[in-house]
Protein backbone atom coordinates (compact mmCIF):
# COMPACT_ATOMS: atom_id res chain seq x y z
CA UNK A 1 0.00 0.00 0.00
CA UNK A 2 1.30 3.65 -0.99
CA UNK A 3 1.68 6.22 1.87
CA UNK A 4 -0.58 8.76 1.81
CA UNK A 5 -0.36 11.61 0.04
CA UNK A 6 -0.12 14.32 1.82
CA UNK A 7 -2.84 17.28 1.97
CA UNK A 8 -0.86 20.28 3.50
CA UNK A 9 -1.29 21.97 -0.34
CA UNK A 10 -5.13 21.16 -0.65
CA UNK A 11 -7.91 23.34 -1.01
CA UNK A 12 -9.56 21.83 1.27
CA UNK A 13 -12.12 24.23 2.79
CA UNK A 14 -12.87 25.43 -1.03
CA UNK A 15 -12.68 29.36 -1.77
CA UNK A 16 -14.04 32.13 -0.27
CA UNK A 17 -17.33 32.59 -2.73
CA UNK A 18 -20.19 30.93 -1.21
CA UNK A 19 -21.57 30.37 -4.38
CA UNK A 20 -18.66 28.77 -5.82
CA UNK A 21 -18.23 26.66 -2.23
CA UNK A 22 -21.87 25.19 -3.30
CA UNK A 23 -20.77 24.45 -6.73
CA UNK A 24 -18.03 22.36 -5.17
CA UNK A 25 -19.92 20.63 -2.56
CA UNK A 26 -22.25 19.38 -5.63
CA UNK A 27 -18.77 18.23 -7.03
CA UNK A 28 -18.19 16.31 -4.34
CA UNK A 29 -21.66 14.67 -4.49
CA UNK A 30 -21.18 13.94 -7.73
CA UNK A 31 -17.78 12.11 -7.16
CA UNK A 32 -19.34 10.25 -4.45
CA UNK A 33 -21.89 8.96 -6.63
CA UNK A 34 -19.40 8.02 -9.12
CA UNK A 35 -17.36 6.27 -6.89
CA UNK A 36 -20.32 4.41 -5.17
CA UNK A 37 -21.42 3.55 -8.25
CA UNK A 38 -18.71 0.97 -8.59
CA UNK A 39 -18.81 -2.72 -6.70
CA UNK A 40 -15.79 -2.25 -5.47
CA UNK A 41 -16.42 0.84 -3.57
CA UNK A 42 -15.62 0.39 0.24
CA UNK A 43 -16.90 2.85 2.89
CA UNK A 44 -15.68 6.03 2.42
CA UNK A 45 -13.59 7.87 5.36
CA UNK A 46 -12.95 11.21 4.13
CA UNK A 47 -13.24 13.12 0.92
CA UNK A 48 -11.22 16.07 0.30
CA UNK A 49 -11.15 18.72 -2.37
CA UNK A 50 -7.52 18.76 -3.67
CA UNK A 51 -8.41 21.32 -6.68
CA UNK A 52 -11.65 22.50 -7.70
CA UNK A 53 -12.98 25.07 -10.70
CA UNK A 54 -16.13 23.46 -10.57
CA UNK A 55 -17.28 25.37 -13.70
CA UNK A 56 -14.32 23.05 -15.34
CA UNK A 57 -13.30 20.17 -12.70
CA UNK A 58 -12.92 19.07 -9.18
CA UNK A 59 -10.01 16.85 -8.24
CA UNK A 60 -10.65 14.48 -4.72
CA UNK A 61 -8.72 12.60 -3.15
CA UNK A 62 -11.30 9.78 -1.98
CA UNK A 63 -10.04 7.37 1.07
CA UNK A 64 -11.87 4.13 2.56
CA UNK A 65 -12.26 2.98 5.97
CA UNK A 66 -10.62 -0.46 4.62
CA UNK A 67 -8.86 -1.09 1.49
CA UNK A 68 -10.18 -1.89 -1.97
CA UNK A 69 -8.21 -5.34 -3.63
CA UNK A 70 -8.11 -5.58 -7.49
CA UNK A 71 -5.59 -6.96 -9.12
CA UNK A 72 -2.91 -7.84 -6.24
CA UNK A 73 -3.07 -3.93 -5.63
CA UNK A 74 -4.44 -2.79 -2.34
CA UNK A 75 -5.44 0.82 -2.24
CA UNK A 76 -7.02 3.12 0.80
CA UNK A 77 -6.80 6.28 -1.08
CA UNK A 78 -8.03 6.82 -4.94
CA UNK A 79 -8.20 10.28 -7.08
CA UNK A 80 -11.72 11.19 -8.53
CA UNK A 81 -12.16 13.73 -11.14
CA UNK A 82 -15.51 15.08 -11.90
CA UNK A 83 -16.47 17.90 -13.72
CA UNK A 84 -17.56 19.45 -17.50
CA UNK A 85 -15.20 16.49 -18.72
CA UNK A 86 -15.59 12.57 -18.31
CA UNK A 87 -15.31 11.52 -14.36
CA UNK A 88 -12.52 9.13 -14.15
CA UNK A 89 -10.60 7.44 -10.89
CA UNK A 90 -7.31 6.07 -10.34
CA UNK A 91 -4.81 4.94 -7.66
CA UNK A 92 -1.93 7.36 -6.05
CA UNK A 93 0.32 5.52 -6.92
CA UNK A 94 2.27 7.21 -9.61
CA UNK A 95 0.20 10.75 -8.85
CA UNK A 96 1.30 11.63 -5.21
CA UNK A 97 0.25 14.96 -6.23
CA UNK A 98 -2.22 17.01 -6.85
CA UNK A 99 -0.59 18.37 -10.65
CA UNK A 100 0.49 15.02 -10.67
CA UNK A 101 -3.29 13.52 -10.52
CA UNK A 102 -3.99 16.22 -12.97
CA UNK A 103 -1.29 15.13 -15.28
CA UNK A 104 -2.39 11.44 -15.05
CA UNK A 105 -5.96 11.97 -15.64
CA UNK A 106 -4.90 14.02 -19.34
CA UNK A 107 -2.54 10.87 -19.98
CA UNK A 108 -5.61 8.22 -19.84
CA UNK A 109 -8.21 10.72 -21.56
CA UNK A 110 -5.66 11.46 -24.09
CA UNK A 111 -5.14 7.96 -25.14
CA UNK A 112 -8.93 7.52 -25.29
CA UNK A 113 -9.33 10.90 -27.90
CA UNK A 114 -6.18 9.47 -30.05
CA UNK A 115 -7.57 6.39 -30.77
CA UNK A 116 -11.04 7.67 -31.57
CA UNK A 117 -9.22 9.77 -33.81
CA UNK A 118 -6.79 7.26 -35.18
CA UNK A 119 -9.84 4.54 -35.68
CA UNK A 120 -7.36 2.71 -33.45
CA UNK A 121 -9.76 -0.06 -30.77
CA UNK A 122 -10.44 0.80 -27.38
CA UNK A 123 -9.01 -2.15 -25.86
CA UNK A 124 -6.93 -0.90 -22.83
CA UNK A 125 -7.98 2.47 -22.98
CA UNK A 126 -9.56 4.06 -19.81
CA UNK A 127 -13.23 3.03 -20.36
CA UNK A 128 -15.21 6.56 -21.08
CA UNK A 129 -19.09 6.79 -20.61
CA UNK A 130 -19.63 8.56 -23.70
CA UNK A 131 -19.52 7.94 -27.68
CA UNK A 132 -16.88 6.91 -29.11
CA UNK A 133 -16.78 9.65 -31.64
CA UNK A 134 -15.07 12.16 -33.16
CA UNK A 135 -17.20 15.27 -31.83
CA UNK A 136 -15.93 13.51 -28.16
CA UNK A 137 -12.75 12.83 -28.72
CA UNK A 138 -12.08 16.62 -30.20
CA UNK A 139 -13.82 17.95 -27.16
CA UNK A 140 -11.99 16.35 -24.60
CA UNK A 141 -8.80 16.94 -26.42
CA UNK A 142 -9.72 20.84 -26.34
CA UNK A 143 -10.31 20.05 -22.32
CA UNK A 144 -7.25 18.26 -21.86
CA UNK A 145 -5.31 21.58 -23.48
CA UNK A 146 -6.73 23.44 -21.40
CA UNK A 147 -6.03 21.74 -17.83
CA UNK A 148 -2.38 21.28 -19.08
CA UNK A 149 -1.61 24.78 -19.98
CA UNK A 150 -4.22 26.47 -17.50
CA UNK A 151 -4.44 24.39 -14.79
CA UNK A 152 -1.75 21.98 -14.22
CA UNK A 153 0.30 25.18 -13.81
CA UNK A 154 -1.63 26.66 -10.71
CA UNK A 155 -2.25 23.40 -8.82
CA UNK A 156 1.95 22.51 -9.30
CA UNK A 157 3.55 19.44 -10.48
CA UNK A 158 6.84 17.21 -9.30
CA UNK A 159 9.02 19.40 -7.98
CA UNK A 160 7.18 20.99 -5.80
CA UNK A 161 8.35 21.58 -1.99
CA UNK A 162 4.92 21.84 -0.82
CA UNK A 163 3.57 19.01 -3.21
CA UNK A 164 5.42 15.87 -2.05
CA UNK A 165 4.13 12.60 -0.08
CA UNK A 166 4.67 12.84 3.48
Amino acid sequence: MNPPVDTSSFQLAGVPDPEEDARLAVREEEARAYVGSFAWSKPIREVLLAFGMSGILSLFLFRFEEPIRWEGEEDIELWVIVGDLPPAYFATDDSPNPGEALETYCVFMEDWASRILNGEDLTGAYPIAAAPTEEHARMLKSRLEYIRQEIIPIVGIEGSDDNQRN
